[in-house]
Order: structure tokens, then C-alpha cells, then sequence
């Protein structure tokens, strides 16, 4: 109650007493949307408003079926991707979409550049790794993130005639080239 907060001397005045008496439903009520607002400063026991606003922020668009608990698991997912950015967490993350072998990785610390070649198999996973690093690689870092197509160099040890029969998107696109003594290219358009 109220009228136990104020001085003993105040407590017996009748109309303090009616003051307080009327004041003290609103005054809980302020108090629980105190706790409301200090709820939502947390995903999980967030109000149906404080989950909205955190969807709203992080640009998800909840099902209608969804439950508050749901949405909230759905804003922690999110959160627990942007945890600290260190190069073992950006590999473990590379080795479960790519492979070990389907990428090269190269920090360049002093120009503060991180450059990624994906394997040329895996150059159809371009835009879904492009997509994340963009989510989780500090701003202050340059990214370059590139396919490894052929490149001339890679066709030193072939003649020139038999490099010749070919249109140089397939010879680029060829995933044997790196590895095959002869030059011979599948499915020859």
C-alpha cells in the first residue's frame, strides 16, 4: 500500500488516506509497465510489442502461426550470428556451406583485406556466402570474395593448338583443367 510509505504522522490524515487509495491503482499500473519495458529490454520474456519492435529492427517477417516463443527463438538465431568475428568462427562457417576444400582463405592483416576464392564447383554458392560475410564480417574490413575460374596461367602446360578448340568460357568453366595432363573438355558445345 501507498499510505506505508509515508510518514506516521501523515498516515492518519483521512485525506491522505483517500488519495492514496485512489492513487494506488494507477501506480501499479505504472509498475507493471515498468517491468513490461524492462522485459523488453531481453528477447526471451519480451512483450508481444518488444518482440515486434526487435523483428521490425533485425527485418523479420514473423508466420502468422508463429508463436511469441517462436519469434523470439527466431530473433536469437539472428543475434547468434553476429557473435565476435575471429577467422576460426568465418572458417567453420565456410567449411559447413563450401567444404573444407571448396574455398581458399586469406587474411591480408596490415591492408585489412579478407580475400575469398570459392572452388569453381562451388561457384553456384557465390551469392549464399557472399550474403553472409556481408552479415558478419566487420565493416572495417575490404572483402573480396571471387570464384577461381582458369585463368591463363593455369594453361601454361598445354599446347596452343589444343587450347585452340575450344571457346575460352569453357576452358574458364572447366573444374579438370588444374588437375588433367591433356587438355579435353566434357560436353563440347
Amino acid at each position: 500500500m501507498l499510505l506505508d510509505y509515508l510518514p506516521y504522522f501523515m498516515q492518519d490524515v483521512e485525506e491522505i488516506k483517500k488519495i492514496m487509495h485512489i492513487s494506488e491503482p494507477e501506480i501499479e499500473n505504472i509498475d507493471k509497465n515498468i517491468e513490461k519495458i524492462l522485459n523488453d529490454f531481453f528477447v526471451i520474456g519480451a512483450s508481444e510489442i518488444g518482440t515486434k519492435h526487435y523483428e521490425k529492427m533485425l527485418g523479420i517477417i514473423p508466420k502468422l502461426t508463429d508463436s511469441l516463443e517462436k519469434r523470439q527463438y527466431d530473433i536469437l538465431i539472428l543475434y547468434n550470428q553476429t557473435l565476435p568475428f575471429t577467422l576460426e568462427t568465418l572458417k567453420e562457417k565456410l567449411n559447413a556451406i563450401c567444404g573444407e576444400n571448396g574455398y581458399t582463405l586469406n587474411m591480408i592483416y596490415d591492408k585489412f583485406i579478407l580475400d575469398i576464392k570459392l572452388a569453381l564447383n562451388k561457384k553456384e554458392l557465390f551469392l549464399t556466402v557472399n550474403n553472409l560475410l556481408e552479415k558478419i564480417v566487420p565493416v572495417n574490413l575490404i572483402l573480396n570474395i571471387n570464384v577461381d575460374y582458369n585463368i591463363w596461367r593455369d594453361l601454361g602446360k598445354y599446347k596452343w593448338i589444343d587450347a585452340g578448340k575450344y571457346r575460352w568460357g569453357e576452358i574458364k568453366e572447366c573444374e579438370e583443367i588444374k588437375h588433367q595432363d591433356i587438355l579435353y573438355i566434357k560436353n563440347k558445345v
